[in-house]
């Protein structure tokens, strides 16, 4: 568990099951008969389909790759061991998404095409995690407490090993030997349903994530409903289950704004509304449209933020926890163009994509809800989005600055204002980034690579974290501080054809005596080649120091006028900084993290009382 997840204990006599009443509701929607998202291998027609197509042939390419590891990866009891020895996940981490993808890609392969060659390979997965004394992940279990079987807890690891196994069960049914099929039924019960509801019903010792809003809520819950549906024999069960979810869900619903926003960044947006979707469409198909939460203005919304936080040329902001290599996929992005819905009127044709591009091939159910529940697989296309030149999240104060379409400028700006209490937060009031053709050349560091020390009471020694590692001001010797006290205030917007404006108020991002002015002024520019001017203006009761940054990792130098020139080729930015009321002096260094960018930093020599600090970037060609 990270740092500050504890599980929950209500008060006696309450509890988080669902109200006994809608779970009869629920029954009356549910047929007799259990569920799940897949087409059953003995379903020919649909599978011999599959396997002449495109997507059968990925699934038969990617199931050798995954068989073909030598030597074949496992996760063993050993693994755990030496992680906690190391204080390391890394071990595990590199060999857990190798397993993952081979338990779910082999039962979709044995589908495709029904040979047999992989059976022995899946029931030998079977047995091996059967094996293994925890399947929570070693970072969610540092004092060892399930491991040595003092108690339960099911992380995210727990229902993607579930709901891989509930899936290859369904798939293959009797094509897997019954002491197998036993197998799988028997560990999911002990391992997730059996201390999962004693927990609910109870309101003790509850886990944690069941009321959190961010990607755990929505991942865990789609896992458990997959297994429920098929692997539980009673419908009011079922139903119970199902009764659950749709009261759970909300937490999950709630990491999102009104505007659609995701605060944990675009690529856990993949992560935990992709999962949400699977969810939805699971509800929908099993109460026979009688649930659809698709259908919520503003679950389109959300729907849409992947595509609209594309800033140009497929490339995305990496505020958060986002990794910088992030690519949206395809399907999610335009999954409401594509799933199976009659009332709509009608969905865009022109624009073919490929349903698999940017996956990882490790869920097997996501691969199941692609194939079987979108209009035609092989006929998917790109939704309507117009590709405005600015969009702007007021309810969380994130604005993404674009050139015009027909426009030969290529300069492209984003600027967060918020919190510093959001989900995978960094402390970043007052970033923002700069963007020429498809280079982030002035930069948010991304993510760092997550050892123990990311989800705890340490979390923000990493310079990739705090705000050392952000293009924010250092004031008084003093970086940013977490919470969501930590916030910015809008002093003014304005947005317009030839340039858009916002005035951040950043005083209470630090916790500095004295502080009576810290403004951050963000002007991007339309005309020419495009600008971006920031202008960052301070005022202390008494004289003291004040610092700004720039982080890049992109090649820089400093020209015979003392301006700052980032990139390469012909993709290069010219920065010019400018102070009133004290002389600069410029320094770098390397930010020695997981990741190494450059800082770039300009300080007044001297105290200052009442100063400006203004930084006009432009490109050079």
């Amino acid at each position: 568990m990270g740092y500050g997840d504890f599980n929950i204990n209500l008060p006696d006599g309450e509890n988080f099951a669902p109200e006994s009443q809608r779970v009869l509701e629920v029954l009356d929607m549910l047929s007799l008969d259990r569920f799940h998202f897949g087409v059953p291998c003995t379903n020919r027609i649909e599978w011999d389909r599959v396997r002449n197509t495109p997507y059968g042939q990925r699934i038969l390419a990617e199931a050798h790759e995954a068989v073909s590891l030598s030597p074949r990866p496992f996760v063993t009891n050993e693994i755990y061991e030496s992680c906690w020895a190391k204080d390391s996940p890394t071990d595990m981490n590199a060999v857990a998404p190798l397993v993952r993808a081979r338990m779910a890609l082999l039962p979709l392969a044995e589908c495709v095409a029904p040979t047999g060659e992989y059976l022995k390979t899946i029931e030998e997965d079977v047995r091996a995690v059967s094996e293994l004394r925890s399947w929570v992940h070693p970072s969610n279990d540092n004092a060892q407490e399930i491991y040595s079987g003092k108690t339960f807890f099911a992380d995210l690891v727990t229902f993607h090993i579930a709901a891989n196994l509930t899936a290859a069960d369904y798939l293959l049914g009797d094509r897997l030997a019954p002491e197998i099929r036993a197998l799988i039924r028997s560990e999911v019960e002990w391992r997730v349903f059996e201390p999962f509801r004693e927990r609910i019903e109870s309101g003790k010792d509850v886990y944690w994530w069941v009321t959190v809003t961010h990607n755990w809520n929505s991942v865990c819950l789609a896992g458990l409903l997959s297994c429920a549906l098929w692997l539980k024999e009673d419908a009011s069960e079922r139903a119970w289950y199902v009764a659950l979810a749709e009261k759970l869900v909300v937490y999950s619903e709630n990491g999102f704004t009104d505007s659609g926003f995701y605060t944990e960044g675009v690529s856990y947006w993949g992560y935990g509304f992709g999962h949400y979707v699977l969810l939805a469409e699971m509800l929908q198909s099993v109460t026979g449209g009688q649930i659809n939460w698709l259908k919520r203005q503003q679950v389109e919304r959300i729907a849409q933020f992947g595509a609209r936080m594309e800033i140009q040329q497929g490339r995305y902001p990496t505020f958060s926890d986002c990794v910088r290599d992030f690519h949206a996929a395809p399907w999610l992005v335009n999954w409401m163009n594509n799933r199976v819905d009659d009332s709509r009127s009608g969905r865009l044709i022109e624009q073919p994509i490929d349903a698999f591009e940017n996956i990882h091939f490790q869920f097997a159910d996501q691969l199941l809800l692609i194939l079987f529940h979108q209009v035609d697989v092989n006929k998917a296309f790109v939704g309507d989005f117009s590709g405005a030149v600015r969009d702007w999240f007021a309810d969380v104060q994130f604005l993404i600055c674009r050139p015009p379409k027909s426009s030969v400028q290529r300069l492209a700006a984003t600027v967060k204002g918020g919190h510093n209490g959001a989900n995978h937060n960094h402390n970043d009031v007052g970033t923002f980034t700069v963007l020429l053709g498809d280079q982030e050349l002035l930069t948010d560091p991304g993510a760092e690579v997550y050892t123990n020390r990311t989800f705890s009471k340490d979390r923000y020694e990493g310079q990739l974290l705090n705000s050392f590692g952000h293009p924010v001001p250092v004031v008084a010797g003093q970086l940013q501080i977490p919470g969501e006290e930590a916030q910015a205030v809008v002093i003014s917007e304005s947005f317009q054809d030839e340039q858009d404006e916002i005035v951040l108020d950043l005083r209470a991002a630090y916790d500095v005596v004295g502080l009576e002015v810290l403004s951050r002024r963000f002007l991007y520019q339309r005309t020419d080649l495009g600008a971006v001017e920031i202008m960052d203006r301070v005022v202390f009761f008494e004289p003291n120091s004040f610092e700004i940054a720039l982080i890049t990792y992109a090649p820089w130098e400093t020209d015979i006028d003392g301006n700052i020139l980032v990139g390469a080729g012909d993709q290069v930015v010219n920065v010019q900084v400018d102070s009133v009321g004290g002389q600069l002096e410029f320094d770098h260094c390397i930010i020695e993290e997981s990741a190494t960018p450059a800082r770039l930093a300009w300080r007044f020599r001297h105290p200052v009382r009442d100063a400006e600090i203004t930084m006009r970037i432009v490109p050079c060609s």
